[in-house]
């Protein structure tokens, strides 16, 4: 199940409807040496836009391997089984609803993101319509939502809609890296970062992508 589906969705994950990347110009030493390395980065848009956004709700205010224990527990509990090995697909916005805060904390997530799924799944039609949608609005129609602000805006853009400016403010070390690897400075903040990132405004997730698949930027 989904065969066809993922074989249509394949070129768009794979990053073939980014155009945008052609525009790219890496106008600064670090930044042209990770397009070098790297080729065009193209990024890729699943369009998975519900799916993106529990995900990242899963995600904040805890560190990246306790959000991907809880996701796959949160689907290995309530979702459904594939036909693929043990895997198995991510609850949906029906199954989540059903879940009373202790189904929640048995998978390791508390009251306060609980609440926040709760309201992507309530919303999880209106936010599958963003397919398609430019990523500004698509960010500023998300952040009506309680409990979502500008770091789970920023990733579930990039993820599900492929957005090239996505930045995700508010994240722990990203600023750091970042800024360290187009300044030089330590102790990076979301302004040092944004600051950073101005020239290349409709592509500062892409810049933010090559930095972290060069491990920082910064060559040893």
């Amino acid at each position: 199940p989904g065969t066809d589906w993922a074989l249509t969705r394949l070129p768009a994950v794979l990053g073939a409807n980014d155009p945008s990347s052609d525009d790219f110009h890496a106008d600064h030493p670090v930044v042209r040496r990770l397009s070098e390395q790297f080729g065009s980065l193209r990024l890729g848009a699943t369009g998975r836009w519900y799916e993106a956004l529990a995900t990242t709700i899963i995600g904040q205010r805890v560190v990246t391997a306790d959000a991907g224990a809880s996701r796959e527990q949160l689907s290995r509990h309530y979702g459904t089984p594939s036909a693929v090995g043990q895997a198995h697909t991510f609850p949906s916005p029906t199954a989540l609803l059903t879940l009373a805060d202790h189904d929640f904390h048995r998978v390791g997530i508390e009251r306060s993101r609980a609440r926040v799924l709760r309201v992507a799944a309530k919303y999880a039609d209106r936010v599958e319509r963003l397919e398609g949608i430019p990523g500004p609005d698509a960010t500023e129609w998300l952040q009506r939502l309680p409990g979502i602000g500008p770091w789970t805006t920023g990733i579930t853009t990039a993820i599900a809609g492929g957005d090239p400016d996505a930045v995700p403010v508010g994240d722990l070390h990203i600023p750091r890296m970042v800024t360290f690897a187009l300044t030089g400075h330590d102790n990076g903040t979301d302004e040092t970062m944004l600051e950073a990132l101005e020239p290349f405004a409709g592509h500062r997730q892409r810049v933010v992508r090559l930095v972290k698949l060069g491990g920082g930027g910064q060559e040893n």
